[in-house]
């Protein structure tokens, strides 16, 4: 066996035993955890997981006799208790969209709170750093200004802020210096004629899939 055949069995996740379904089985068929604990019970087996979380590997993966799931997923009380919790589940989603374009929307609205004055100054082409440079400690003030006024703003909503200001200082940015990339533009790589096939170059390692 090749070193390569070796790595891909060792690597491959493990299967379930015949006649037995996993935890991530059930929910694909629909189940919720209140709805294993209360028609199921304790699982009937165990295996091995295959992720790891760093170095420990994850606690075993509760299976559960097939022939028991479906002899359950017959029974008109479970539909009825499944149906139910599919539509909480998607009053849950709907309602977690709104409430998400909702904050998108007050991101937005805050953000253009921020208009930054750009000056003018001989620089050369393509010199974006030090063009963005002088208006830094500006736009960490009004992102502080922000954070201070959103309530309840969560980690990955000042992420999005400051995005949103960045965007808004690279617009004023790119109408000033017709040099600089707006926001708004494709990458150049975009509008690249596709490489030829087989054809390789020294700098391709950075976009390569390594898993």
């Amino acid at each position: 066996m090749s070193r390569a055949e070796s790595m891909s069995r060792k690597d491959k996740p493990p299967l379930n035993p015949p006649g037995f379904l996993a935890t991530q089985d059930l929910k694909d068929r629909g189940w919720t955890p209140t709805l294993i604990g209360r028609y199921l019970g304790e699982h009937d087996q165990t295996r091995p997981n295959g992720l790891r979380m760093g170095r420990r590997r994850l606690p075993p993966v509760k299976l559960y006799a097939e022939a028991r799931v479906h002899e359950v997923e017959r029974d008109d009380t479970f539909l009825a208790a499944q149906a139910r919790a599919a539509d909480a589940r998607e009053r849950a989603e709907r309602n977690r969209a709104v409430r998400e374009a909702r904050r998108e929307a007050l991101l937005q609205a805050a953000a253009q709170s921020y208009t930054p004055a750009i000056h003018p100054e001989p620089l050369r082409k393509g010199a974006v750093k030090k063009a963005r440079e002088p208006y830094m400690e500006g736009l960490e003030a009004a992102l502080g200004r922000l954070q201070r006024e959103i309530e309840k703003l969560t980690v990955k909503e000042d992420a999005r802020l400051g995005e949103l200001l960045r965007e808004r200082l690279d617009e004023a940015l790119a109408a000033t210096y017709a040099w600089y990339p707006s926001p708004h533009q494709p990458p150049p790589e975009a509008d690249a004629p596709a490489r030829k096939k087989g054809k390789a170059k020294a700098s391709d390692w950075r976009e390569w899939d390594w898993e």
